[in-house]
């Protein structure tokens, strides 16, 4: 276990920031700006509850001054700040007031190595999140309504960091992108790509009260596209803090507001699958391609690399004449095929070395078998089967099959093969090695079982 945690660390801090540029639900000022919304109308509702139960006792107008009184503006800009920072910068609430909370806001490795574990932030992991976060916030507000002076102030800070949590949480389970397929099952690389293009297709979702509409993610969350993604969104992220806030001033827990917030949450999806790129071209638009509402638990299908450019260098030996070893350079495509749990692979390069001097041109084709994903989906392995023709005066080919292990840090990929190979047209068995990288243009999969 330690040796994976250092080897995360030290993954994480290369070149993760790839994730940093998109792999978000909403941007931080997004958060922000429904953190401070849904406070201030949480707070214009409980203040309104509390004038129709006049005259209100000396303690709920105390606790009502304390939360949506003379400093109401701050707090609600306080929790719009909490919300944003939240999840994506800390890894739970305490560490609000902690030296280590404090290092991990100022600290990009630790953004990045909690975007490398963020399976909590999407469906349908992100509403048992807010579940989780959201009740302790109101335990935490009825322990601050039954104490008194300091301690009745400290409870509540302790219940609106919880509840901060839990709204960023629910915040991004609106996102289109943190949606409709399997996150923990998906590589890094496959699972980003896929974010990016539902948060700018948008889905259509359903809620528990039989409501649908379009919601998009990540930037746009203000734009005349995303109006009523923004409205439930809002209408949730109130309901939420609202239960914590009535919690504290009256004392009372209400289960009909939490089951209320419970079903504002999307609950269906519209989840066709993500097609390939060979068959999106001739697609219609998602939004209406397919008609049939699931439920959000169902979406369970991994998402998996699409289109993705390689560079690599190989080198292949009989074992008979070690010596005899040809290496090339190449640059290649691996294309997924529909339906089918293979990609396929085309090549172009020359090769750097080979036995007879001269260079030859070289024309892989093959098809790539993904295998599994480790270390929270940061490594993805798969099997390699490649046909390699080097053509010059005469035709030669050289046959490999290898295990390759690729490191996917955002979009970009470092991988290392190693394998056997058969030497043609004069039959030698040897071995294959390689290095390369590459860049992960899109994704497909996803959508229900």
């Amino acid at each position: 276990m330690f040796s994976l945690r250092i080897a995360a660390r030290l993954l994480a801090g290369v070149v993760v920031v790839s994730w940093t540029s998109a792999a978000r639900a909403w941007g931080f000022a997004e958060h922000e700006e429904i953190g401070r919304a849904s406070y201030r109308r949480a707070c214009a509702d409980v203040i309104a509850a509390a004038a129709a139960r006049r005259p209100p006792s000396a303690g709920v107008a105390t606790r009502l001054e304390l939360v949506c009184g003379r400093n109401l503006e701050t707090i609600a800009e306080t929790y719009g700040d909490a919300t944003a920072i939240a999840g994506d910068h800390l890894n739970e609430p305490s560490e609000f007031v902690s030296q280590a909370g404090a290092w991990r806001f100022r600290s990009p490795t630790s953004y990045w190595l909690l975007a490398l574990e963020n399976s909590a932030h999407f469906n349908p992991m992100a509403t048992r999140s807010w579940a989780e976060f959201h009740r302790a916030a109101v335990d935490e507000a009825l322990a601050g309504a039954a104490a008194e002076g300091l301690a009745a102030v400290a409870r509540f800070q302790a219940a609106f960091q919880e509840n901060a949590f839990a709204d960023h949480f629910l915040q991004d389970a609106f996102a289109a992108g943190h949606m409709g397929f399997n996150r923990t099952a998906s590589s890094a690389a496959a699972a980003k790509s896929f974010h990016d293009t539902w948060n700018a297709r948008g889905r259509v979702v359903g809620d528990g009260n039989g409501e649908r509409w379009v919601i998009f993610g990540d930037g746009r969350l203000d734009r005349p596209e995303n109006q009523d993604g923004r409205r439930h969104l809002l209408e949730a992220a109130t309901l939420s803090i609202r239960n914590v806030v009535r919690a504290f001033v009256f004392g009372e827990r209400s289960p009909e507001e939490e089951l209320a917030t419970w079903r504002a949450l999307p609950y269906t999806i519209q989840a066709p699958e993500l097609n390939v790129d060979v068959v999106a071209l001739f697609e219609r638009d998602a939004l209406s391609a397919d008609r049939r509402m699931v439920p959000l638990v169902a979406a369970v299908l991994p998402a998996r690399k699409n289109t993705v450019g390689t560079a690599r260098v190989w080198s292949v030996a009989p074992f008979s004449h070690p010596d005899d070893d040809v290496i090339a350079a190449v640059g290649g495509l691996e294309l997924a095929i529909p339906r089918l749990p293979a990609q396929t692979y085309l090549g172009a390069g020359a090769t750097l070395r080979e036995p007879r001097g001269a260079p030859s041109l070289v024309a892989d084709t093959g098809l790539v078998f993904p295998l599994s994903v480790t270390l929270r989906t940061l490594v993805s392995h798969q099997l390699n089967t490649t046909a390699s023709w080097l053509i010059r005066d005469r035709f030669a080919c050289i046959l490999h099959a290898e295990y390759q292990l690729t490191v996917e840090l955002g979009d970009v990929l470092f991988g290392a093969q190693l394998g056997i190979a058969e030497l043609l047209p004069s039959p030698r068995t040897g071995w294959t090695a390689g290095v390369g990288a590459g860049f992960t243009f899109s994704a497909a999969g996803g959508g229900a079982m």
